[in-house]
Order: C-alpha cells, then structure tokens, then sequence
C-alpha cells in the first residue's frame, strides 16, 4: 500500500472532488455518527480557550481550514448563536466540489448567519486573504494529514491567529503504542474502513488512503514540536476511541514568538 506522502497534493485534492457528494453519509456510517461528537466535543473546548485569553466570545473572527462540506463550520456557528456572536467565519477547502456542497448546505441550514460566511477556495499553506493577527480562533478537522506542505499551513495558521488566539487540530494521529482495544480500533480504520468507503463510495483508492496517511503522519508528540516551533503553544490533548483520533488545542505565544 502507498504511504500517504506518495500521493502529491494535486491528487489527494481531486480524490476529495470525486468522494464529495458521498463525503457526510459515508463519515457518519463509517464512524457510527462518533465524528460529530468529536467535532462538538472540540469546538466546546476550543472556545472554552477562546473565552479564557479574550474574556468573552463575542464578534469572533474564525477559520475553519479544511471545512470540506461545513459540518465544523455549521458547528460553530449553531453554538456562537447560542453563546456568543460571529464577526466573520471563513471555510476554507483547496476542493470545488467540497465547497459547492458546502455553499448548499449553509444555504439551507444557516440562511440567517449566511452574509457572515465566507467559502475560499484555498490551501492550508498559503492563506493570503486572511490578514496577520485577526483570528481569534482556526480549527481544522481531519484535514491536516491532507496538507503535505503542513510546516508552512502551521506557519499560516500562526501568522493569521491574534495573539492569545487557539488553533483546534482535530486528527487521527499515528499511535506507536496501542493497547489492545487501540489495536482494534487500528484494525478497523486501516482494514475494513476501507473496504466500507469503498463499497459507499464507489471510490476505493479514496479509502484505501486514509489508513496509508495516518501511517505517514506525524504523532502527537511531534505536533506539539512543530506547533512549538511556530508559536503556538499546545495548551490541552484529548484522545478519542482509544488514542485512533486526537483533539490537540494550542494558543499562540503571547510573549512574541511566533511567525508573524
């Protein structure tokens, strides 16, 4: 099986183009309906931080890179209704197709909060519209493993975060040392998850690359280096269905490293 740094980035976007309109059934049948719960799970904790540098959660400025179809996004804005208020919202994918679907959803679930939002066609690693220090808040889920230039996305992600301001990775992360049940759940994502996406999908190299880009990446204990190395300062960790995925929160250096 291919590793996943042997697919370029062009490839891995496209594969993204043709899973598309089959993305949010798959994700949920494939994770039993866990990965919404990881995803609020993360955005309650990510702004908990939020409120803890910035004092309230009022006309906040967000990212959410890799936004594929919204579910984080629409995340977001459902719970900053309730308890706080948006300023601006960026969703931010390098696939057409993710944010043609994206752009419908918001339609249809988020009118009200629509002239807040604001889709990009744009890679992690180069986000030229977004000033210096204006986010308070990025979140990326799932969506790192994609980003092979993943230095330069976390120096982007530096660069735009205010000082103070909390950067949410939400990943399944390589894991050296599995206990049994971790080794079960190994078992599933890199031998029968794909053979599922396939049969959902119709795409089975699509699936067949997840397992090969969690191998590929990084552990969270070399995140939090490379995080370091950017000025963002990882601030809390949690791990979901035995170390398989992992929520890594990290706010921006306030004592001037950092890459702006």
């Amino acid at each position: 099986m291919k590793s996943g740094r042997d697919f370029d980035q062009k490839k891995i976007i496209g594969m993204f183009d043709a899973i598309a309109p089959t993305y949010d059934t798959t994700n949920r049948l494939l994770s039993f309906k866990q990965d919404e719960k990881w995803r609020k799970d993360a955005i309650t904790r990510a702004l908990h931080w939020v409120y803890a540098f910035k004092g309230d959660l009022q006309n906040l400025r967000i990212a959410d890179v890799a936004c594929g179809t919204a579910d984080m996004l629409l995340h977001l804005v459902r719970h900053l209704a309730q308890k706080g208020s948006l300023e601006r919202i960026y969703g931010i994918d390098p696939s057409l197709e993710m944010l043609r679907l994206a752009q419908e959803k918001i339609a249809r679930r988020a009118q009200e909060h629509a002239t807040k939002i604001s889709l990009e066609c744009l890679e992690a690693r180069e986000l030229k519209p977004i000033e210096s220090q204006s986010l308070d808040l990025i979140t990326i889920a799932y969506g790192l493993r994609n980003v092979l230039d993943r230095r330069a996305a976390l120096g982007e992600f530096s660069r735009t975060l205010k000082k103070g301001g909390v950067l949410v990775v939400l990943e399944f992360m390589r894991c050296d040392q599995r206990g049994i049940l971790g080794t079960l759940a190994h078992c599933y994502t890199s031998k029968i998850l794909p053979i599922f996406g396939m049969l959902l999908s119709r795409n089975y190299k699509a699936y067949a690359y997840l397992p090969a880009s969690i191998e590929g990446f990084i552990s969270v204990e070399e995140l939090e280096d490379e995080l370091s190395a950017v000025g963002l300062e990882v601030v809390e960790k949690r791990h979901y269905l035995y170390k398989s995925a992992s929520c890594i929160l990290a706010v921006k250096n306030t004592q001037g490293r950092s890459c702006t």
